[in-house]
């Protein structure tokens, strides 16, 4: 009797050691995400945006406003009129803003898609001659020494013309004026100097 309880025994440890080890339960748990906060767009960069004959940074004149709008981000866009910039025909015009502010307006041709003129209307884009919409009539002429103005006989308004890069400095002026113009399409001289552009138009 004695010999089979130890026979029993015997069989048991030997059947337990055989038996496939239990693995250790590990309890899982979901992984931590950090949260990243991003802006709602890109930031605009103006110094990225130089005026330059026929461009505004990479948006070149003759490329569609789809192509353009592919060079830049982090801007809201609203469509207006060409005719608030001086040019009928009933082209749209459309703004690009920040914050709030209008940073350029891109107009194209009659019917087309076709970008022919630039509005560059924030004082934070510089000309390649460092001259923005803050520059006054005195800080343009020390750029163009004997300039003179045009009247805008349409609008009423007034210009000055960089001739060899296709800029016009547009000044929105009613009762205080740029120049006199006792003659019709004649260019006066500059009379006063202290009134700054409403926008640069890259042509």
């Amino acid at each position: 009797m004695k010999r089979q309880l130890i026979y029993i025994l015997l069989l048991t440890v030997f059947w337990s050691c055989n038996q496939p080890a239990k693995k250790e339960q590990t309890k899982q748990t979901k992984p931590e995400w950090t949260t990243v906060e991003v802006s709602e767009a890109p930031i605009f960069n103006y110094q990225d945006f130089k005026i330059k004959k026929g461009e505004l940074g990479e948006i070149k004149i003759g490329m569609t406003v789809s192509e353009a709008e592919k060079n830049f981000n982090g801007l809201r866009k609203e469509t207006g009129q060409a005719t608030s910039f001086g040019y009928g025909g009933g082209s749209p015009a459309y703004l690009y803003y920040k914050k709030g502010k209008i940073a350029f307006g891109l107009i194209p041709a009659l019917n087309t898609d076709t970008v022919l003129f630039i509005i560059a209307a924030s004082p934070k884009l510089n000309t390649t001659n460092g001259l923005t919409t803050n520059s006054t009539v005195n800080e343009i002429s020390i750029k163009y020494p004997n300039i003179k103005v045009n009247q805008d006989l349409m609008n009423g308004w007034e210009y000055i013309s960089d001739t060899v890069n296709n800029w016009g400095f547009v000044f929105m002026t009613e009762d205080k004026t740029v120049g006199e113009y006792p003659e019709l399409e004649v260019p006066s001289d500059l009379k006063n100097l202290d009134i700054k552009p409403d926008w640069i138009t890259i042509k």
